[in-house]
């Protein structure tokens, strides 16, 4: 099979800069990244201190990250690509994909698809007053409440020069309930000639190929839950791909082991109290934890854990089993 772009899809809370940069350095094989989605409001009102260091190019030196901005606003977005440019970024993301009901309330993220002449307009507007040398991509659901909508929706999007098109093949209602609609999927890899990403439910290297086979066009593959359980998954994938050496057991084992202590040194320096340190540590654990199912116990003990020096302690004893 051809080569494969990976990146890490935007989970808020979870990956940030840190756990971007520890990513990187110890397993590499995500080519692409993308901020948790920052919520402009209006002249910029809604963009936080915290999203602002998120994406500080010195918090981000050799990643290639794309901020994702979550907005029903064509003037809101434009302000924010603004302040963008100014940090360096030439390409945005448009989170068209959040499920979450405080969101789709408002009209944004997945709930924004109920809109199609307002979304249709934003992108009409965005597209006149985007600078030239910005790119715009969207991540996208199927719709709100059936996959039937999506061909009314990917016909808005093949309307404009989107820079790419991530579709997670489900539907808002149905959150990361049951199976993905991949005959829905199927128009947007039949339908449209933008570069095209595939995003949901890639646990494994066999679900990756599984997509890859049934969708050759598919020129991106974005990992969430299953790079956050399993961080070697794009590395592993990639070395198999090239025909390369495979890591063993123990190199597995180091490269855990580096990738926890880069975590636990970024959060430390990140926040200003051990006890957020240690409650990002055990959020990293609802994810990673799950890579340990014969140690399920020695897991929920680590996330009982009421001191950052007891959770190092048995966050120790894990990571050498």
């Amino acid at each position: 099979m051809k080569e494969i772009i990976f990146s890490l899809a935007p989970m808020e809370g979870i990956t940030g800069y840190v756990y971007r940069n520890a990513l990187a350095a110890c397993y590499g094989g995500v080519a692409r990244f993308y901020s948790p989605f920052i919520s402009p409001g209006h002249a910029g009102a809604g963009i936080t201190k915290r999203d602002r260091r998120d994406i500080l190019p010195e918090n981000n030196t050799g990643l290639h990250l794309i901020p994702q901005l979550l907005t029903n606003n064509a003037e809101d977005f434009l302000f924010a690509a603004g302040i963008l440019r100014d940090y360096g970024y030439t390409e945005l993301n448009l989170n068209l994909g959040c499920p979450s009901g405080t969101v789709t309330a408002k009209k944004k993220g997945s709930g924004f698809l109920s809109e199609r002449e307002a979304l249709r307009r934003f992108f009409e507007c965005v597209f006149e007053k985007l600078p030239s040398d910005m790119k715009l991509g969207v991540k996208t659901r199927l719709g709100v409440k059936d996959p039937a909508e999506f061909p009314a929706i990917l016909e808005i999007y093949n309307d404009f020069p989107l820079s790419e098109l991530i579709v997670h093949p489900r539907v808002q209602k149905e959150f990361y309930r049951g199976t993905v609609h991949l005959d829905a999927f199927a128009l947007a890899a039949d339908g449209t000639t933008m570069p095209l990403g595939y995003n949901g439910d890639l646990i494994d290297e066999a679900d990756i190929d599984r997509i890859r086979e049934r969708f050759p066009s598919v020129s991106h593959i974005m990992l969430g839950r299953g790079l956050l359980r399993d961080p070697m998954l794009a590395a592993r994938y990639l070395r198999r791909l090239r025909g390369e050496e495979m890591p063993c057991e123990e190199e597995e084992k180091r490269q855990r082991r580096a990738f926890h202590a880069a975590l636990l040194d970024g959060y430390g320096k990140s926040f200003l109290y051990e006890n957020a340190t240690l409650c990002r540590m055990k959020e990293v654990w609802d994810y990673l934890g799950l890579a340990f199912p014969e140690h399920e116990r020695a897991v929920r003990e680590l996330k009982k854990s009421k001191t950052l020096s007891e959770y190092e302690v048995r966050a120790e004893q894990l990571l050498t089993l």
